[in-house]
């Protein structure tokens, strides 16, 4: 297990042992730490990150603070945004980072902030997580559209644990994600680091999807997983 999995593991069950103090809803990443692990990895400090209401790792990938975080989710003036947006809609300007609760909320400003980047000719990239479920939202498709329509540098990362809520992705999509994906012509990548590496390289969006497995509630301690399995 790499530092950053370890660091990120811990920082997760801690909050699971707070879990009774938390009032916002909490959703943790336990079981999907290798989505984070990989962009901890591969992202630049310039890079844009766009994330779910999943995203503590995601912002502690992107360098972002334990404590703020922790303090921001209490609801403390020392958090990331004073305590005023919870686990789920923070943002931390200077990391670039963003967060929303809104499932797919975020993939159309993620695809608009990498127009801005094509514009004016900038370097960095953006990267845009998403859940499964995420990819049944019509802005998903329409944004895949608009980023290889354009050459976008762009990279679409989707973390498929195969649960919406107790909901299987079974009874949810009739066809896998990522050849749909390919279809609109962008590039399909076999790891997260492949598809940065892409869309830092070629200057065109591409696509990575992980299957990885929630160990956890889907949300503080309000569901069982038992349910599901």
């Amino acid at each position: 297990m790499s530092d950053f999995v370890g660091r990120l593991r811990n920082f997760e069950l801690r909050l699971q042992r707070m879990i009774h103090e938390l009032h916002p809803p909490v959703h943790l990443c336990l079981g999907q730490e290798s989505v984070p692990a990989a962009l901890h990895r591969c992202l630049e400090p310039d890079d844009w990150l766009f994330s779910t209401h999943r995203n503590h790792g995601h912002y502690l990938a992107k360098g972002g603070s334990e404590e703020r975080l922790v303090d921001e989710i209490l609801g403390l003036e020392t958090g990331v945004n004073g305590g005023f947006s919870g686990s789920q809609c923070f943002s931390d300007e200077a990391l670039r980072f963003h967060a929303t609760a809104v499932v797919g909320g975020l993939i159309g400003v993620a695809t608009g902030a990498a127009l801005a980047v094509s514009l004016r000719g900038g370097k960095e990239i953006v990267v845009c997580c998403v859940g499964d479920a995420a990819t049944e939202q019509g802005v998903f498709w329409e944004s895949i559209n608009f980023a290889a329509l354009h050459r976008l540098p762009i990279a679409y990362v989707c973390e498929n644990n195969e649960w919406s809520v107790h909901t299987h992705i079974s009874e949810r999509q009739a066809r896998p994600i990522a050849p749909r994906v390919s279809a609109f012509g962008v590039r399909v990548c076999g790891s997260i680091e492949d598809a940065v590496y892409a869309a830092r390289h070629t200057g065109a969006p591409s696509f990575a999807e992980v299957r990885c497995e929630r160990l956890c509630a889907h949300v503080r301690d309000m569901d069982d997983l038992r349910h599901v399995r």
